[in-house]
């Protein structure tokens, strides 16, 4: 029998609840296999399981799931780490396939096998081995960015859409389900069946999204996608089209050519045209552009002393550019940014009356608030969600005809993002506009925009920086942020080494539990999941509906889930959620014995009680180690910070500011790690060096400054959809800087305020909505880069 099917011969049992008040049973404690899978079926009144039936496909066969949503379970965590497998697979099969998209592994130089030979090469075989690396990473890149647009080719192709409308979020005319009840049914099943399962880059796309909760319930409203949106991942289907053994995808013929009749495309990516066909934005001529111009011939051998061009100018790298050969026009990342946007304006002025992305839901809640017409006593409060959408129907400064004319505007050749940020900005200088988009022209004295309605422009204008995706996010970046915490899990391997991993995935749910109860307890501030949290928030948020419900019932808000957030807050609000998880609980939140969890650790003891011996937090560190389970979790295999979203910011104004909030957190986690080292040494332990933690980046090694930073060896520049680990310093900042800031929003004649900070929601100023990018605040304000209280809107990793 092999190693993989000893282990797993108790899979198909069913998991007990889950009580939140009782310690979590250890991740793999002293007991063996056997005692621990017999001690478990007798307490079940089973017999043990046979030889036979420990089969690691039988056992997966067995797993209690359904093709409907569900709140997460033992079996349905599994089910979810063996999706996670198959798709570090797949990302391995592309990234190891010379030739791939023309990518030849002969770019980076001769091969050298001979081991002396490798040695005498020295710098230069270690270039050709970084070379290398990058040619992998490109290969992947550019399977992510073909999966992405596959993806959006399909969510086009989902049966029963219907367009929302303006007058749908009216509460005189309203039709519930496809505004006010969209979210609330979580029993609504969308009717999967095996022949309807996309590839297997499409349902890794599809993943993704569905991790981004807030953005994929309003990319389904505005479409009308409900039973979709509601059911979430078919988990028996998925499950029984994974191989158990090889965790390769396989489904019918069938199925293969439902997609292909469905979506005009083939079932394999690398199967579709390398060429991308598209409109052009200015003149509508229909346009060929290559997806990558970065291949080459087989047995090309790059010059040694060049470097090979990985950023390119296809439609899938780094910087496409490819001009019109009608009208000229440059067909650039940007302005495609841009055409999609005056494409929305359009649908809102139009007879569809689309609403404008971003203002949909709640501000401040996340979920779906009906617009009331305000009566005269409180002209001043117009309903703030849809006051971007009420803006660009506005005459004021001409804003219509200038953004829908943006792309034939003959002063503006190269329109921007930049350019609608301008323009925008123009309207929201001067009160006397701003009183008439709220009816309230002809009153006196000073008007002075809701923090609310400062945060609904910054929404709308966050969908459509560094993206042009018909999404609320650029899904190829997240996919490739996404893969960090993938790659992670893989190497936890919990499915294949692991001697108990049902008890496993019992306390990662108890821990998932007492996560959401912190995040409820303090919802104007950042909660950090570990690893192993992430996995059970994960798998919740693969079931819309069942999250949905969950998350406003704990927390009266829909809890997001961003994934972009600054390394040092991150960081930072781990520190704090592992302090309040030990003082609330009374066990040790990051079970690592890694050089910067022992760091955290050692943060939470306070000088004077340290000396002491008095202090709680110490006790629980030293238990932690005297009881042996820190053994069982070595450095490089254990559940500490989840940091898949750590971003750095881009330079700009701020970023003085940035740089100095680093330093100062690099200096406490400094001396945090050399008390942690001290101690251990006096109790005759020993933590790791610093030194100690590289990266296998495609086979070249990698330092890495933590577990907490943003990915290194990512390479700028290449990219499909620009650098998946940067974000704008401060986000939509006030009002100037670069071109990816958006509209700062007025206070009438020339004043703006506030700053915004995940994609998922904006700060609106002072007193506002909170900082988007925060890493699980459950509520308001304070999210990730804003600096006002009220309401946040949910950025980074969860601020609901």
């Amino acid at each position: 029998m092999s190693k993989r099917s000893s282990i797993f011969g108790r899979l198909g049992l069913r998991g007990r609840p889950n009580d939140d008040d009782a310690p979590p049973p250890a991740y793999d404690g002293p007991l063996t296999a056997a005692s621990s899978q017999s001690s478990q079926q007798q307490q079940q009144g089973q017999t043990p399981a046979t030889e036979e039936e420990a089969d690691l496909t039988a056992a997966f066969a067995g797993l209690s799931l359904s093709d409907g949503g569900s709140h997460p379970t033992v079996d349905t965590c599994l089910a979810h780490l063996k999706l996670l497998f198959a798709i570090q697979t797949l990302k391995e099969d592309v990234g190891y396939t010379d030739g791939l998209f023309g990518l030849w592994d002969c770019l980076a130089g001769p091969v050298i096998v001979d081991e002396e030979k490798r040695r005498l090469a020295g710098a230069q075989y270690d270039k050709i081995l970084a070379t290398l690396s990058k040619i992998r990473e490109k290969r992947w890149a550019l399977f992510v960015a073909r999966a992405a647009e596959r993806y959006e080719v399909w969510w086009k192709s989902l049966p029963g859409q219907r367009i929302l409308s303006e007058r749908d979020m009216d509460e005189l005319e309203r039709d519930q389900d496809v505004y006010g009840r969209f979210p609330v049914d979580p029993e609504l099943k969308f009717g999967w069946r095996e022949d309807m399962l996309p590839p297997l880059d499409v349902l890794m796309v599809w993943h993704t999204h569905m991790l981004n909760p807030r953005a994929f319930l309003e990319d389904a409203m505005l479409v009308g996608l409900r039973s979709f949106w509601s059911n979430g991942m078919p988990w028996e289907l998925v499950n029984q089209a994974i191989d158990s053994d090889a965790f390769s995808y396989c489904v019918s013929d069938q199925c293969k050519a439902n997609w292909t009749n469905q979506t005009g495309l083939a079932w394999d990516n690398a199967d579709d045209s390398m060429r991308k066909t598209l409109r052009c934005p200015r003149c509508t001529a229909s346009l060929e552009i290559l997806w990558t111009t970065c291949g080459g011939p087989e047995n090309h051998h790059q010059d040694p002393n060049s470097e090979v061009d990985l950023i390119g100018g296809g439609y899938g790298d780094g910087n496409l550019n490819s001009n019109c050969p009608q009208c000229g026009i440059a067909i650039k990342k940007e302005l495609l940014s841009v055409a999609r946007f005056v494409k929305d304006v359009k649908a809102l002025l139009g007879p569809s009356n689309k609403p404008m992305p971003g203002t949909v839901l709640d501000t401040l809640k996340g979920t779906p608030e009906y617009q009331t017409e305000p009566t005269a006593p409180n002209l001043r409060i117009r309903f703030a969600r849809a006051f971007p959408n009420r803006m660009l129907k506005s005459g004021c400064r001409s804003i219509r005809t200038d953004i829908t004319g943006l792309l034939n505007n003959p002063y503006l050749p190269d329109p921007t993002m930049e350019d609608v940020r301008v323009k925008i900005e123009a309207v929201l200088s001067k009160q006397s506009y701003l009183k008439e988009i709220n009816g309230l022209r002809g009153t006196t004295g000073t008007y002075t925009l809701r923090p609310a309605a400062r945060t609904a422009i910054r929404k709308m204008m966050n969908t459509y920086w560094q993206n042009f995706s018909i999404f609320g996010l650029d899904l190829s970046g997240a996919v490739m942020r996404q893969g960090i915490f993938i790659e992670k899990m893989v190497k936890l391997d919990w499915l294949l080494h692991s001697p108990s991993a049902r008890q496993t995935m019992e306390r990662v749910l108890v821990k998932y539990n007492r996560f959401f109860a912190i995040m409820a307890e303090n919802t104007g501030t950042v909660v950090v999941p570990t690893l192993d949290v992430d996995l059970a928030w994960h798998t919740h948020q693969l079931s819309p509906g069942m999250y949905y419900q969950h998350s406003v019932a704990l927390t009266a808000k829909f809890v997001d889930h961003d994934d972009k957030i600054e390394e040092g807050l991150l960081s930072a609000q781990f520190e704090w959620t592992s302090q309040k998880y030990q003082e609330k609980y009374g066990e040790v939140y990051s079970e690592c014995t890694c050089w910067y969890c022992e760091a955290i650790r050692s943060s939470h003891i306070s000088g004077l009680s340290g000396v002491l011996g008095v202090s709680k937090q110490e006790r629980l560190a030293d238990d932690f180690h005297a009881s042996g389970q820190a053994s069982l979790c070595p450095p490089d295999k254990s559940a500490h910070i989840s940091a898949h979203n750590a971003v750095m910011p881009v330079e700009d104004t701020r970023q003085t500011v940035h740089r100095r909030l680093v330093a100062l957190h690099q200096k406490r986690l400094d001396a945090a790690y050399a008390k942690a080292k001290a101690r251990a040494e006096k109790k005759g332990r020993k933590i790791p060096p610093r030194e100690a933690y590289l990266y296998d980046h495609w086979g070249y090694p990698v330092a890495h400054a933590g577990p907490y930073g943003y990915p290194l060896w990512w390479t700028t520049g290449m990219y499909f959809a620009w650098a998946p680990a940067a974000m704008m310093a401060g986000g939509c900042g006030g009002g100037g800087g670069s071109w990816g800031g958006c509209a700062a929003a007025g206070t009438g004649d020339g004043g703006f305020s506030g700053n915004c900070g995940g994609s998922g929601g904006c700060d609106g100023g002072s007193g506002g909505g909170g900082g988007g990018g925060g890493c699980g605040g459950g509520g308001g304000g304070g999210g990730g880069g804003g600096d006002g209280g009220g309401g946040g809107g949910g950025g980074g990793c969860g601020g609901g």
